[in-house]
């Protein structure tokens, strides 16, 4: 796939280098948005304070420490490995 820049202007895309193309070819043209700059996210509107919330509210407590290293036992009755 080729990527080239070029200018619009009066309804006609104009490239700003030459493209190696040939007649009939399909093209497929996505006008970019220059100096618009986004809202930054405010920290109560984040996704990933929202992930971290939902993850918090579903968390339960286990009462096993070892949960993490010895899945494989708890999951599946392997025999524990060794520290």
């Amino acid at each position: 796939m080729l990527s080239v820049k070029g200018t619009f202007q009066n309804g006609v895309v104009y490239p700003n280098e030459p493209i190696g193309g040939h007649e009939g070819q399909s093209v497929i043209i996505v006008f970019v948005e220059e100096n618009r700059t986004p809202e930054p996210a405010t920290p109560e509107d984040s996704d990933w304070d929202k992930l971290r919330q939902l993850i918090k509210n579903c968390a339960v407590d286990t009462d096993i420490s070892d949960l993490a290293q010895q899945h494989d036992h708890y999951l599946y009755g392997m025999p524990k490995r060794e520290s």
